[in-house]
């Protein structure tokens, strides 16, 4: 029998008309004064900015590295959503879900509102920084790590259930473990505010979805079989290591496409420093939801070596590598 907390579950499902961002949309607006000697993106957040190859560019360059790795994180954080999460709660939705009591599906329902409306906010943020900086040019940037290492696995497999709850798996994590690298994001004092307000109304509704997920997946592993629990099992650490994963190949992309000079040997050096090696996630909650499926030590992946944070993040020293990020 599943020890999900449903009374946790009703109490987020009666307050989302009121703490939902979608829900009241002109009093969670994103709102702020555009600076244009701001920059769009935190400078400790990018793995390269003190590279003396950086640093020596002209300050409108740098501007743009800012600018285009603000762009990128929203193109990811879409993907993510729509590539990712979306489709993994669908399927709880749709598939795993219906026969259990009606809260577990309505919760379920609710966060892919507000996955949707994230969707729309991110789009929005990217046309206004456009707008705003007058860029009229486009980039190719890479998917994520994160997406291709979901990719990659669901080619292996064969049957249908097993890319499903693969995509479970992954979002899973995301939903669980993103509110340390958003909470930097929300809190940067230096970034423009309104880019600081879209972070924030994101993170309102995450701190939300990751007490959700963590209940949810109790309810989805107790309805799986026995060789569905096994995969899952399996799954989970290979999801764990694709978000702690090293990824410079977007800001790789965009010094390439800026035409900075050097730009390999800027990548190259950042990568043989260990800069960025580590993403500052809270993994608190899926090592607590893993010890209460009593799967922790069946899990192949050692949560001491992980960055993590129990409470607001404090540093963005490891986050360097984050956007690959949802």
């Amino acid at each position: 029998m599943t020890n999900a907390n449903k009374a946790l579950i009703a109490q987020l499902n009666n307050a989302w008309p009121r703490r939902a961002t979608v829900c009241d949309m002109e009093r969670f607006r994103v709102d702020g004064e555009f600076d244009a000697g701001r920059p769009d993106y935190p400078v400790t957040l990018v793995p390269f900015f003190t590279h003396e190859g950086v640093q020596r560019l002209d300050d409108p360059v740098k501007q743009d590295i800012l600018t285009w790795g603000w762009i990128g994180y929203n193109r990811r954080t879409v993907a993510a959503e729509d590539h990712v999460v979306n489709p993994a709660l669908n399927y709880l939705a749709s598939d795993i879900l219906p026969g259990e009591d009606w809260i577990f599906t309505e919760s379920i329902r609710q966060t892919l509102i507000d996955e949707h409306y994230h969707t729309l906010m991110h789009l929005n943020a990217i046309q206004r920084t456009r707008r705003q900086r007058r860029i009229d040019v486009d980039m190719e940037l890479p998917m994520s790590v994160t997406y291709r290492e979901l990719e990659k696995l669901k080619q292996q497999l064969v049957e249908p259930w097993e890319k499903q709850l693969a995509a479970v798996a992954f979002a899973t994590v995301a939903e669980i473990s993103v509110n340390a690298f958003l909470d930097i994001l929300a809190d940067d004092q230096t970034i423009q505010p309104q880019n600081r307000s879209v972070a924030q109304l994101h993170n309102r509704d995450e701190y939300a979805h990751s007490k959700t997920l963590g209940e949810i997946g109790k309810v989805v592993f107790h309805r799986l079989t026995p060789s569905q629990k096994t995969f899952f099992v399996t799954t989970l650490p290979v999801a764990l290591r694709a978000f702690v994963a090293q990824d410079f190949s977007m800001w790789e992309a965009i010094l390439r496409q800026l035409n900075v000079p050097n730009a390999a040997n800027i990548i190259r050096d950042c990568q043989q420093s260990g800069k960025g090696s580590a993403l500052t996630r809270d993994y608190s909650g899926l090592r607590r939801l893993a010890d209460e499926l009593g799967i922790l030590c069946e899990l192949d992946f050692d949560f001491s070596d992980s960055t993590t944070s129990t409470g607001r993040a404090t540093t963005a020293a490891n986050t360097v590598a984050a956007q690959h990020a949802h």
